[in-house]
Parts: structure tokens; sequence; C-alpha cells
């Protein structure tokens, strides 16, 4: 009883502190979901509203500078430049004032049309005043501070620059009333609203009560965003976040236009913004609490039938990732723990079988690989009895200093092969060049040193020696860069063919060939020395001379006066 007692304990706590947990974690990262859902849903409306803005704007500023596209407009006699003029005011509603300029920024005579039913004539004097303002040093596109007429429609003139050398300057006026009614009838949840301000805080249109030029810098959000523009004047700028404490805080975004500077800002009641977060925090904590009762039921069902079992599985489980296979576990119920059980004891007998019919395996397919390599090797080594031998030494010479320098078993076989393989290229040379007993001439070194590359090619089509290829192109390049075939310099030159290269050059100077008697290891390893930071990595030099040393080899620290032909 008392084992049943502390079984169940441990699968209450077992089962509820996952639950809460889980419950906790949910009501968390689903509360900052629905949150960055409610944010990113402004930030998505005012991207839309300000692309709307945007093209608002575009559409009468592209109709009056297309203007400047009629080939020598200034040059056109009156009558033609008015009627160009009249039909733009007569196609484009939203235009309510054109002024064309000479190059010195004066009104061209009889060149300004206006929409009589639009713009009283006590506006005229305004737009003038302001396109005089505008064109003063102009070179291009420009927009002035938006103005307000008395009926409350708000108006922003533009000017631009034609032709260069400048030719004249064209400027219009543009009402805003399609905006206003467009943003005025924006909706956002169920009291939100969208309005568009200007660089100084002024509401140029929008809804929620707003008026026209009405000041809403003190706003927190226009006050962020006024922050912004006094930082970054020319950068836009994109925002979304909460403003403003307790019931006058709201979930806000905006975006400013790209000229001109003006902003696009959505506002919404928090409360309102995040009610859905409220609804589903009460709904998930809800779930959490049935979750835990449930899991008090099911922990005092279980505890004593399954827990004792599953722990031997458990165990049992454990012991077979470790690689002990053959384990058996022992339930001795007849019902579908016990047969559980069975099925365990056979899988775990089954996988031992495998696997020692996997590691025969293993070992014969790398002792083929190997045999394969060792064969490649002794076709190149019997063409010339000075060099029988020699890959499989210089081979055996790389695993060791590879092991010196604490590369992982892969590396050390894959040094290994690659030492064996490295003059497999010198199939495709000539015998009498391979073999030939004097010093060979410019032409046949130049043949002599292609060797890397054609052994290059011919292991390419075997997957399995991809990793030697490097041991095989690369054994001949120096540490300086004037080697071959790629002359790659230093640390370009992969790990593994410095070792290479390095022991292929041990060997060469501890064996017997037809220009030179093998040298003792002392004096072979002075040469290496010599080479060193040359033609050779001083690491792996230094490696070298550890595995020499560990021999009994003493090595002084001198050099001589050496150089090995390449």
């Amino acid at each position: 009883m008392r084992l049943f007692k502390t079984l169940l304990l441990l699968m209450l706590v077992a089962s509820l502190v996952p639950t809460v947990m889980v419950g906790l974690l949910s009501v968390s990262d689903t509360r900052e979901l629905l949150v960055r859902d409610a944010q990113e849903m402004a930030q998505e409306r005012v991207k839309q509203l300000k692309l709307k803005a945007e093209g608002f704007l575009a559409e009468p500023t592209g109709a009056v500078m297309g203007m400047a596209r009629v080939p020598h407009f200034f040059s056109l006699p009156l009558e033609q430049q008015q009627t160009y003029l009249r039909a733009l005011l007569n196609q484009r509603r939203e235009v309510q004032a054109i002024t064309l300029l000479g190059p010195d920024g004066r009104r061209l005579p009889g060149l300004r049309a206006f929409a009589v039913n639009d713009v009283p004539p006590t506006a005229l004097a305004e737009h003038e005043a302001r396109v005089s303002a505008l064109v003063q040093g102009l070179n291009g596109l420009r927009f002035a501070d938006g103005t307000w007429r008395p009926g409350g429609e708000a108006v922003v003139t533009f000017a631009f620059s034609v032709g260069e050398p400048v030719e004249g300057y064209i400027a219009a006026d543009v009402s805003l009333a399609e905006l206003q009614t467009m943003l005025a009838q924006e909706r956002v949840g169920s009291t939100g609203f969208v309005y568009l301000t200007d660089a100084q805080g002024h509401v140029l249109a929008g809804g929620g009560g707003l008026t026209p030029n009405q000041d809403v810098s003190h706003r927190p959000v226009v006050a962020h965003l006024l922050q912004g523009l006094a930082r970054s004047p020319d950068t836009d700028i994109l925002h979304v976040g909460n403003f403003g404490e307790g019931d006058e805080a709201v979930v806000a975004a905006y975006a400013t236009l790209s000229d001109p500077h003006w902003a696009i800002a959505s506002e919404q009641p928090v409360a309102l913004a995040y009610k859905q977060v409220e609804t589903m925090e009460r709904r998930l904590m809800l779930t959490v609490l049935a979750a835990t009762l449930v899991a008090l039921g099911l922990a005092a069902f279980f505890s004593r039938g399954v827990t004792r079992p599953l722990m031997g599985f458990t165990q049992g489980a454990l012991q077979l990732a470790q690689g002990k296979f053959g384990l058996e576990v022992n339930v001795p119920q007849k019902n579908e723990l016990g047969e559980l059980a069975r099925t365990f004891n056979y899988m775990s007998k089954q996988l031992l079988a495998y696997d020692h019919e996997n590691r025969g395996l293993y070992e014969s397919l790398e002792q083929g690989y190997l045999e394969t390599i060792v064969a490649l090797a002794n076709s190149i080594d019997s063409k010339d009895s000075y060099t029988r031998g020699h890959s499989q030494r210089v081979g055996d010479v790389a695993v060791e200093i590879g092991r010196e320098l604490g590369l992982s078993e892969r590396e050390l076989k894959q040094l290994q092969f690659g030492g064996i393989l490295h003059d497999i290229g010198k199939i495709g040379i000539a015998e009498s060049i391979l073999c030939k007993q004097s010093r060979l001439t410019d032409e046949e070194m130049a043949i002599m040193r292609e060797h890397p590359d054609i052994g290059d090619s011919i292991i390419k089509p075997i997957s399995f020696l991809a990793a030697m290829r490097t041991c095989v192109r690369h054994h001949h390049e120096r540490w300086d860069g004037t080697g071959y075939p790629d002359k790659l310099k230093g640390e370009e030159i992969p790990l593994l063919a410095r070792i290479v290269g390095c022991a292929d050059t041990f060997d060469a100077c501890t064996s017997t060939r037809p220009y030179q008697k093998a040298m003792p290891l002392e004096k072979a390893m002075e040469i290496l020395e010599n080479l060193s930071g040359k033609q050779l990595d001083p690491t792996v030099v230094k490696a070298l001379r550890g595995v020499l040393e560990k021999r009994g080899v003493r090595v002084e620290g001198h050099r001589l006066p050496v150089k090995l032909a390449s």
C-alpha cells in the first residue's frame, strides 16, 4: 500500500507538473500570438492605407507631370498650352489650380488655370505665394506643407522643374477631399479610426471626430511619430505598439509616406483590440483545469498496473540504446503488457543478431576497400623498383602524423587511403618518363606534374573515395604557393593534403632513389625542417618531429641549406 501511495504521488506529480506548465505556456504563448496578430493587423492596415494615400497623390501628380513629357512644351503656342491646361482640369477634378512659371520663377502670362467653382479668388494669391516659395532652387519635384480652405478642405501644392537646363516650372494645387472621404469611411473595429497628419502634427484627413487642421501633436501616437521624424527626417518609418495609459490606452500603428513626409495613423482602444485575448485566456484556463482533474483520475487508475512494467521497459530501452542487445525484461502478466514484453525481448534478440551481422559486413566491406586501394597503389609502385612500397609507407606515416595532430578515426582512415592513392595519377605517365634513371627535362617534368590532376580524374567517379581527392590532387602544393597543380597557398591547401605531402617528402628522403641514397632519419628530418614554411606546413612538420621523437630519434632544431627536387 505504501508503494502504491508512493507511485500514485509520483504519477500525480508527473501528470500535474507538465499539464500545468503546458497550460501556462499555452496561455502565455497564445496571448503573445493574439497580441502580435492584433498589432500585425494594425500594421498591415496602415501599410495598405499608405499605399492608397500615395496612389491618390501619384495619380494627379503623374497627370500634371505628363505635360513635361510633351516635346518642347514651353515652346508651344499659347493657345495649345492653354488647351492642355483646360483638358487636365476637366480630366482630374482633384486638380484645382495649375500655374506655369518661366526659368526665372515668374508666372508666365496667360498660363494659369483653376477650377472656378472650387477655388475662390482669394485663394489664388495664396496659391501663387506657395508656388513662388516652392520653385526657389527647385530641381525635381517638391511638395509644400498642406493648407486648408475656409470650409475645412485640405489642399496640397507641388511643383517640379522641366528640362535640363531648366526650361520652366509647373505647379498645381490638389484637393484632398476624396482622401478625406476614404479615410473617414475606414473602420477599425467598432470605435477605432485612421487619419492622415502632416509633419507638424496637423490633421489633413481622417475620421474619429477629428477635424481638418486640428493639432493632434499632443496625442501619444503622433508625439512618438514626430520624434521619429525629428531623428530621421528622410527615412520612411513604420511602427506599431501600445500608446497611452488607463482608459486612454490604444493599440496604434503609423507609417510615413515617401513624399511628402506625411503619416497615416491607426488607433483602436486596447480593451477592444485585445478582447479576443481575454476570451482565449479564459478558455485556456478552463481547459487546463479540466486537464488537471483528468490527470488526477488517470494517475490513481494506472499507477499500480502500469508504472511498474513501464519502468522495466524504460530501463531495458536505455540499455538497448547503450548497445546491450539481447537484454530481456521480465513481465509475468498475461495481458497486453505481457505481450509487449515478449515482443520487446524478441526485438532485443533480433537486434543482437543484426548487430553481429552488420559488424561482419562492415569489416568485410572495409577490408575490401583497403585491398582495392592497395592493389591500385601496387599497380603504380610495380612500374619502378625504387618506389615499391612507397605509397603504403606514405599512408602509414601520414596516419602517424594525423594521430599526433589529434585527428579523428575517420580522418585517419582517409589519410591512410589518401596516402596510398596519392600517386595513382602516375598510371597515366609514360614509363619512359616515370622510370627514367637520369634527371628529367623540363618537358618531361611538365608531363610528370600532370599526375595529381590525372589521379583526381581517376578517382572522381568513385564516391567512397571522394574524401581522398584532396590528398591526390593537392599533395604537391607548397606552403608558399609555388606548388602545383592549383598553386594553393598556406591553409588554402586542405589539411589532409598537407599531411600527405609531408609524409611523401619524408619517404622520398628516407628511401633509395635513382638520384639519391636513403638518408638517416635525423638527416631527413633536418631537410624537412629546412622546407618548413616554404614547401611544408610548419605545424605538420612539428607533428612529424613529435612522431620521430616518440620513436626515440634525436632531432636537432637547426636547419640545413638543402633543396629537394619537385
